[in-house]
């Protein structure tokens, strides 16, 4: 189907087709009745003339063979022309009146209008002998009466036909203007319908379907506002309820660091707070997501891109603990006018990803003209899996995606041999 192809086209299209289908049956149909209805009348006129004869005849009357420009009677079936017997052999015996026809026409040419129309009945007599009742109609004899009528009425059929097909048209175009108008409307409210005023009265789309429509419609954004509203409110709450455990967490492995002095106490609190930091990183990261500010709305400041990058790389360095990776660093220190918390929350998740999957090689890290790239490259023996739902598609990946997103930043995160690069361009120039 034609991507082009609309609604009332298609209606218009087949109200055509289908009034061009009628009008063209019931014109066959009207031409075969007037036809039945010509042969009807003759036959009528025959018969009328046979039982006038017969009734005649069987009294013994002696009435006299008819012999007019209408008709021609004949007694018995060896008294008929030579050609009336070609024309209808099976009236050689008949035992009750039988009537027939035929039409002949041009040799070679089956749709021509006919030459002659013969009509014969055949009535058995009393005596057992037939009466044969003939009628020749030769078309030009009678071509200045009945052809000229026939083509009259042929000329008036078709322009009652279009003039019915003009009017079923038009009337299926009101129809169409009528329906279309409401539905219209309906796309339109469905277009401007938001989690702002899908409460609102639903307007009067005047036929009792499209308010069904509107209504389901309405009934599915509500649906929908209500997953998200619990959604936020379960983000939002949860986020609330982690920060007071979170805190107590970190607290207490400050307190435990400063009291102990072994070395394998020292490095379970480190885990504990390494623990208990991501818990932290991750809280902001999905209570941010969950609010409904603008950029405009956040408060920005100048930021220093290379030291919090530096801070971010000191605190995920447990995950390169027993690996052999190699960074390099080459960052501008410049200051920039950022949000502080979307970016300290996308450089967090990049540098845990970089490092989490660098076995053995190097993450390079470039800042340079508002443009931060972070590429890592792994050289260890055996495949990493990129393709799973930790690397590039993991959950820290995906809200970084929502938070370029939001940001309205540059981004691009592509694969490149042995693991990923990307590049994040916080200026729009």
């Amino acid at each position: 189907m034609s991507k082009n192809k609309t609604l009332k086209r298609y209606i218009l299209k087949v109200d055509f087709i289908v009034a061009s289908v009628i009008i063209l049956s019931y014109t066959i149909l009207i031409n075969i009745y007037f036809m039945f209805g010509l042969d009807e009348g003759n036959y009528q006129d025959l018969h009328l003339e046979a039982i006038s004869f017969s009734q005649a005849y069987n009294k013994h009357l002696a009435p006299k063979l008819p012999k007019s420009i209408h008709f021609n009677g004949y007694l018995n079936w060896q008294t008929l022309p030579d050609w009336a017997q070609k024309q209808f052999p099976e009236l050689a015996q008949v035992t009750q009146t039988q009537m027939s026809n035929v039409k002949l026409k041009p040799e070679g040419n089956l749709i021509a209008w006919p030459e002659q129309v013969i009509f014969i009945l055949a009535k058995p007599l009393n005596d057992g002998k037939t009466f044969y009742l003939i009628r020749k109609i030769d078309i030009e004899t009678y071509q200045a009466l009945s052809k000229r009528s026939i083509k009259n009425m042929f000329k008036l059929t078709w322009p009652l036909a279009l003039l019915f097909l003009i009017m079923m048209h038009l009337s299926v175009h009101v129809l169409l203007k009528r329906t279309m108008k409401p539905l219209f409307r309906l796309g339109t409210w469905i277009d401007d319908l938001t989690l702002e005023n899908v409460s609102d009265p639903i307007p009067d789309f005047d036929f009792k379907e499209f308010k069904h429509i509107a209504k389901q419609q309405k009934i599915a954004m509500l649906r929908i506002s209500d997953v998200l509203s619990k959604e936020q409110d379960f983000l939002r709450h949860a986020s609330h309820e982690l920060r007071t455990p979170i805190a107590v967490v970190k607290s207490n492995a400050q307190l435990m660091e400063r009291r102990l002095t072994e070395d394998k106490s020292l490095a379970s609190v480190a885990r504990i707070k390494r623990a208990a930091l991501n818990m932290q990183h991750m809280t902001e990261t999905l209570l941010w997501l969950s609010r409904d500010d603008d950029k405009e709305k956040l408060s920005t400041s100048k930021l220093n891109i290379t030291d919090m990058l530096s801070h971010l790389i000191e605190d995920n360095q447990y995950l390169l603990q027993g690996k052999t990776v190699k960074l390099n660093i080459n960052m501008d220190n410049e200051l920039q006018d950022l949000a502080a918390t979307p970016c300290r929350l996308i450089l967090n998740n990049l540098i845990r990803n970089a490092f989490q999957y660098t076995a053995e090689g190097t993450v390079n890290f470039s800042f340079k003209n508002s443009k931060l790239i972070i590429e890592n490259i792994n050289i260890a023996d055996g495949e990493l899996d990129y393709t799973g739902s930790d690397y590039g598609y993991g959950l820290g990946l995906r809200l970084v995606d929502k938070i370029i997103h939001k940001m309205h930043w540059q981004y691009e995160n592509i694969q490149i041999s042995g693991g990923r690069k990307v590049v994040i361009q916080f200026s729009n120039k």
